[in-house]
């Protein structure tokens, strides 16, 4: 083997291997969301109109309570959901009710609430594992509803 060969050969490799170390980067920029969206009501009445209604956890009240004045609070609805990368998903947590969700750059997302078909609050808001953030708003008889958007679990590569 002479010099340019083995110079033309060690350049190839090297090309081939900035390639491969390029799309490897950008398998794991590639990234989905686990989410949860939790829609809760809070109220001072002892119990939910509605048996579906179950208690939300202790933890979850203890939280609401320090920001929030009712009494008690009822778990309505609770979904996971993934988020693509760099993309949007919008989905149902009530009749009336539904979110969009959009992963932004950086660890932020972008939620819009719609209220019967309408945009009613757009957030943006930084979200690291098991972080938590809540969207509220009031209902009638004195009581509210709550939004909170978790998120599950550290990014994952998408699957492809």
């Amino acid at each position: 083997m002479n010099a340019t060969t083995l110079v033309r050969s060690s350049g190839w490799r090297c090309l081939l291997t900035a390639i491969l170390l390029l799309l490897m980067a950008g398998q794991s920029w590639a990234a989905e969301l686990s989410i949860e969206a939790r829609l809760i009501w809070g109220t001072n009445d002892d119990k939910s109109p509605n048996p579906k209604h179950k208690p939300v956890d202790a933890e979850m009240a203890k939280k609401l309570k320090k920001v929030f004045s009712w009494k008690n609070y009822f778990e309505v609805n609770r979904q996971n959901i993934i988020v693509p990368s760099r993309s949007t998903k919008k989905f149902k947590v009530s009749d009336k009710c539904d979110i969009e969700i959009k992963e932004l750059e950086g660890p932020k997302v972008e939620v819009v609430l719609y209220g019967e078909g309408k945009p009613l609050n757009r957030t943006v808001k930084s979200l690291s594992k098991g972080e938590y953030f809540t969207l509220a708003g009031e209902d009638k008889n004195d009581s509210a509803w709550f939004v909170v958007i978790t998120l599950l679990e550290e990014r994952q590569p998408d699957k492809k």
